[in-house]
């Protein structure tokens, strides 16, 4: 895998999406009374964060695909 796909994120950046997550959900519950406002921004961010894997992934997949076709090349 190449270098700019980290494996996982960092317990800071899980800890700051949490937080600011429950802060989100506070507010909109709270202050507007509307729970769905508060739910998409945090969905969004999910949403967001599996694309993200799911492109590393296959980023990972074609560097070994690759790997292997260069293997067999030299052969």
């Amino acid at each position: 895998m190449s270098g700019w796909s980290p494996p996982k994120l960092s317990r800071g950046v899980v800890a700051g999406f949490g937080v600011v997550s429950v802060l989100i959900l506070a507010y909109a519950l709270l202050i507007q009374g509307a729970l769905l406002l508060g739910l998409l921004p945090v969905l969004f961010a999910g949403f967001g964060y599996l694309v993200w894997r799911i492109l590393a992934a296959v980023e990972a997949i074609a560097d070994g695909v690759q790997r292997i076709a260069d293997d067999r090349e030299q052969r």
